[in-house]
């Protein structure tokens, strides 16, 4: 009898078991976002760039009877620059190299007295007109989006420049420098919030040491008192621009 009556049981529930399971809502397959975009820094781009440009300079006597001495004690250079840059990059991976060239207008400049055993009342100033660097660029991307690259970068570095020195009257010489620079710099892609065919915006903040070397400047020695001078710059240029990508 109780043989019976469990097979009954098993009867009944092997039928009510997949009915109620039949009948219990089905649970919706779970969504999943598509991927995220992710910022492709291969292409070239262009840009502006303004900021800050400081530095030091020195010279010496380049004509007999002082050669070698110090005309002036070193001194300070300040002034503002704002100017252009063009350049390319190349995504593999996490990083990114590139290649940049920029051109800046700068009113970089500083004046000092002549020290003994020279005229302590005339003057030696040093003044930048324009600066410009050719630049190899090594940048690592990171983000949610990779939207961010830090990078450092360094190459060649060129810039005109003003030696004057003043007494009675007033004389000056130009050259244009060449010298070596190194720095880097943080990117951040801002607009539009995804990257788009058609171009994309990015701000930068960047920092460059650059060393002009030194120059020769020939001034008129047949003025008496008037010497020449070699001349040596060095700048630190802090900035910030807007590039294009495209």
């Amino acid at each position: 009898m109780k043989r019976l009556l469990f097979a009954g049981v098993a009867l009944a529930v092997s039928w009510v078991v997949p009915a109620a399971a039949a009948d219990l809502p089905v649970k919706a397959p779970m969504y999943k976002a598509p991927p995220v975009a992710l910022w492709e820094w291969t292409g070239c781009y262009i840009g502006v760039a303004g900021g800050g440009n400081w530095g030091r300079t020195s010279n010496s006597d380049i004509t007999a009877p002082f050669v070698g001495l110090a005309v002036t004690n070193p001194f300070d250079l300040r002034g503002a620059l704002a100017g252009g840059t063009v350049g390319c990059n190349y995504q593999t991976g996490k990083f990114v190299f590139g290649i940049e060239g920029d051109i800046s207008w700068t009113n970089k400049d500083g004046v000092a007295n002549e020290i003994p055993p020279f005229n302590t009342t005339a003057t030696i100033g040093v003044r930048e007109h324009w600066i410009d660097t050719l630049r190899g660029r090594l940048g690592y991307k990171f983000g949610a989006q990779d939207q961010f690259l830090l990078y450092v970068t360094g190459g060649a570095a060129a810039a005109r420049v003003d030696g004057s020195t003043c007494g009675a009257v007033c004389f000056t010489v130009t050259n244009t420098m060449t010298g070596w620079t190194v720095g880097g710099g943080g990117e951040w892609a801002i607009f539009p919030s995804a990257p788009v065919p058609h171009g994309w915006l990015s701000v930068k903040v960047e920092y460059l040491y650059v060393d002009l070397g030194s120059k020769d400047f020939i001034f008129d020695t047949t003025v008496p008192g008037l010497t020449s001078k070699n001349i040596a710059v060095i700048d630190h240029i802090g900035r910030v621009g807007l590039n294009w990508h495209f």
